[in-house]
């Protein structure tokens, strides 16, 4: 596993993810404060443990997020 310290941009660490270097949980953390921000409040409102499983789940939620307010921009 790599070590990552600060931010670093999705071309840096989607590689990195999906190679098995880092996991979802550090993606989260290392992509920027503001979403490592959004998801700790993520955890909070669940009452969920800051973790791999929840990572995923974020990620899913958030995917989500993203693809409505597109389809909302559209309509």
């Amino acid at each position: 596993m790599v070590k990552l310290e600060g931010f670093y941009n999705d071309d840096t660490l989607k590689p990195m993810l999906h190679n098995g270097e880092i996991t979802t949980l550090d993606y989260v953390y290392h992509q920027s404060e503001q979403i490592k921000q959004q998801y700790i409040d993520y955890c909070q409102e669940r009452g969920l443990q800051q973790d791999e499983k929840s990572a995923k789940t974020f990620m899913e939620w958030s995917l989500n997020q993203e693809e409505k307010a597109h389809s909302e921009y559209l309509d």
